[in-house]
């Protein structure tokens, strides 16, 4: 059985701390699973790619699971699960469906997966238990014996939700249930006769033979070779899985998982899983209920009189919000650029600590962390150049053939199309970098038998 999990979300609904680049499912707000976590820090936090992916480390099923994204976001999977899980990259993001489509391909051209087996696809950030993991793999197990048939897991729900969508099965008490239909999210009248009637909440996962992807994508005039597929990928219709496929298949089975379940795609449904009332430099005063705040800036946030609110302060913008309405953030966003002062890498961090343009002349500043150990890709700038400080640390400066050392107050020039990387020897390696010049899109990757 393969397992991959979709993760190719803008999610700007935890703005400001989520973006194109660091969607919400990499942001490391997360408690560790109690049932993973027993040698861990309790107040080391992870993200929700890191927890799903311990999860199912402990299921058993992580060796055969890859990530579906975009080509942003596979510096920071391959940074926050150190490269033990594959990338299937979407060319262009088109919704569930091409995304689905393509990771077939993936799984059978590159991991070496047969027609015949079983792949289940899951979201990124379910909050759930272990057992959830554990019925996904019986979910497999019945898909497995069967021909042309989809299975889906559907959560037993604890309360009307009009946020979820709902799966109808029908009438029954057996462990796989033959479904009837779907709602989308109701209104709160129609979620509790869905609940009466025993109805379930979409978990967003589905499961099916790779054998079935060939007929969905073939009459698009497209393979399932994934090589060919990316040069195809526009031929597909940008439209979510439920609509391309599950709502008009005839052969469709549910399990019910009866356990916690939850979709933290809000600052609303995350802020009720974190254990504390902050993250960062935060002080309260005496007057405040029911709020959370994450400051990641460095400086001090002083919250006072605050009620059911949540402020959320980075390099990015800072919110202020009542829970509740916070969940519409999207439509407040529009005309607010999206760029990011804060990357993760698979060698290390930027973040963007200032911009400015004096006399015509541009000037970008970034503090720069190379792990211990790790390597930039071999790079150059066709219209900047770089001027680098080393805060602290030892490494290598490799600039085009010569290699130079780097260390505690060293200060380096780099000039325009230079090819240069840097290497981070016995411990962490903190730098200032100034850029003069175009600091646009200029840089360019040189391939010299190390990955970008």
């Amino acid at each position: 059985m393969y397992i991959v999990l979709l993760s190719g979300g803008s999610g700007k609904r935890l703005w400001p701390l989520s973006n194109d680049l660091c969607s919400k499912q990499y942001i490391k707000l997360m408690n560790h699973d109690t049932e993973v976590a027993e040698d861990m820090d309790d107040s080391e936090k992870c993200s929700m790619l890191q927890r799903v992916f311990r999860q199912l480390e402990r299921a058993g099923l992580a060796e055969n699971t890859i990530v579906c994204a975009s080509n942003a976001q596979v510096e920071i999977i391959d940074s926050q699960l150190d490269g033990a899980a594959e990338v299937a990259v979407e060319p262009m993001r088109r919704d569930t469906f091409p995304a689905v489509m393509l990771s077939c391909a993936y799984l059978l051209s590159k991991k070496g997966a047969k027609p015949e087996d079983v792949v289940a696809f899951l979201p990124v950030d379910p909050y759930t238990t272990g057992e959830f993991f554990a019925r996904i793999r019986q979910l497999g197990d019945r898909i497995a014996q069967t021909e042309q048939t989809i299975g889906l897991l559907g959560g037993v729900p604890t309360y009307p939700s009009t946020k979820y969508g709902y799966i109808v099965p029908e009438k029954g008490d057996g462990t796989f249930l033959k479904v009837e239909g779907f709602r989308e999210k109701p209104d709160e009248a129609t979620a509790e006769e869905l609940v009466k009637s025993g109805a379930l909440w979409n978990c967003g996962v589905f499961c099916f033979k790779l054998s079935m992807a060939q007929q969905w994508v073939g009459k698009y005039g497209v393979t399932t070779d994934y090589e060919r597929m990316v040069a195809d990928y526009e031929k597909l219709p940008k439209k979510s899985f439920d609509y391309e496929v599950l709502e008009h298949w005839e052969h469709i089975e549910a399990i019910k998982y009866d356990d916690m379940w939850k979709d933290l795609g809000t600052w609303n449904t995350l802020t009720e899983e974190m254990k504390e009332n902050s993250i960062g430099d935060v002080t309260w005063d005496g007057t405040c209920e029911n709020s959370h705040a994450i400051n990641v800036l460095g400086i001090p946030l002083v919250v006072m009189g605050a009620k059911n609110m949540v402020i959320a302060a980075s390099h990015d913008g800072i919110l202020v919000a009542d829970k509740h309405q916070s969940s519409y953030i999207k439509n407040c966003l529009e005309n607010i650029e999206d760029t990011s002062k804060y990357e993760e890498r698979r060698w290390g961090t930027i973040k963007t600590i200032d911009r400015d343009e004096d006399d015509g002349i541009r000037s970008v500043t970034r503090r720069v962390k190379v792990v211990a150990g790790k390597e930039m890709p071999m790079h150059k700038h066709l219209k900047h150049t770089e001027t680098i400080t080393v805060l602290s640390g030892m490494g290598k400066l490799i600039l085009e053939d010569v290699e130079v050392d780097l260390i505690a107050g060293a200060t380096v020039s780099i000039a325009a199309g230079k090819e240069h990387s840097i290497r981070a020897v016995g411990s962490d390696l903190r730098c200032i970098e100034v850029s003069l010049g175009d600091t646009g899109d200029d840089e360019i990757m040189i391939q010299r038998g190390m990955t970008e």
